[in-house]
């Protein structure tokens, strides 16, 4: 008992031991940084034109919220090719509806014409019976399958006159698609015209005027979320041989200072693997604290320091 005692005493000693060399061993740093956006969202113009209506608010506050109307350019001419969209998509949809009352008095008409068929066919069969009897002359019984012909003619021409109502129906229903398509790309062409913002965040190079043209695919302005901040460092490469004991690894965590003294937690997300030819620094990224990156400017220089993660 008394030795399994000291044994458990030994690994104790050994395990603070080992605690207390490794925070002797480690060797804190200090860089110096300079804060920038992370996810930087570039807005550009769909297409070109000029410019007829800015939003004040974001002009003056530079902030923006999900889906406001940042920039609008002049869409006379794009309102004026949607609403001559809609009216051909009005006169297709008539089309469509007159070919459905096509198709109603063809199918009457192939109605009629087969009971007039019907009718007649029974009367040349009578006809026939009585001219096998003697009863009727030839003359009349040629008569009566002359009717029957015709009136079969005209089942015919009846069937092929609700195809061609049926046929023209398809026409109208594809032309009404195309109409349809038609009408949505010239409310695409006007939803071009105008800058949305996709989310919320802080603009940067936004300076339109009303009355200035632009062209398609130009800067309209940039976007970021302030609380996605980084700060950008350069570290020596003789610095990074012990890298481990200087705190310097993905994951470590570090304390961005301000010239204020305030101090922003953040944690190493990069660190490069090749040494600029000249410097022989390498570039490392730290991801700033959310809670505390919106208080802090873009391109503000800070001072980094390592912090020992065995430290609380």
């Amino acid at each position: 008992m008394k030795n399994f005692r000291l044994c458990g005493l030994a690994l104790f000693l050994s395990i603070v031991s080992s605690m207390a060399s490794s925070e002797t061993n480690f060797q804190p740093v200090s860089l110096s940084g300079t804060v920038f956006a992370n996810n930087e969202t570039s807005l550009s113009y769909q297409t070109g034109g000029c410019i007829a209506e800015v939003s004040s608010q974001s002009l003056t506050s530079w902030k923006t919220y999900q889906g406001q109307i940042l920039v609008e350019l002049d869409d006379r001419n794009a309102d004026l090719a949607v609403k001559t969209a809609e009216a051909r998509l009005l006169d297709l949809e008539a089309s469509v509806e007159d070919a459905d009352f096509s198709i109603e008095v063809a199918k009457a008409d192939v109605g009629r014409v087969e009971e007039e068929f019907q009718f007649v066919k029974r009367e040349f069969e009578r006809t026939k019976v009585l001219f096998e009897r003697g009863l009727v002359n030839e003359t009349t019984f040629e008569s009566a399958e002359r009717r029957k012909l015709e009136t079969t003619f005209s089942v015919q021409r009846a069937k092929e006159a609700l195809g061609r109502s049926i046929a023209s129906k398809k026409r109208s229903l594809i032309a009404l698609d195309i109409g349809k398509l038609e009408l949505e790309g010239r409310q695409l062409d006007l939803d071009k015209l105008i800058v949305r913002a996709p989310h919320d965040g802080i603009l940067l190079e936004f300076e339109p005027n009303i009355g200035d043209c632009v062209s398609q695919s130009s800067l309209a302005a940039k976007l970021y979320r302030p609380e996605e901040k980084s700060v950008e460092t350069f570290i020596f490469v003789q610095q990074l041989v012990n890298a481990e004991e200087m705190g310097v690894a993905v994951g470590n965590s570090v304390n961005v200072i301000r010239t204020n003294g305030q101090i922003c937690k953040g944690i190493f997300s990069v660190v490069g693997t090749e040494a600029d030819l000249e410097s022989q620094n390498v570039k490392a990224i730290i991801d700033l604290d959310p809670t505390c990156a919106p208080s802090m400017f873009l391109n503000e220089a800070v001072k980094i320091e390592t912090v020992s993660e065995n430290i609380n």
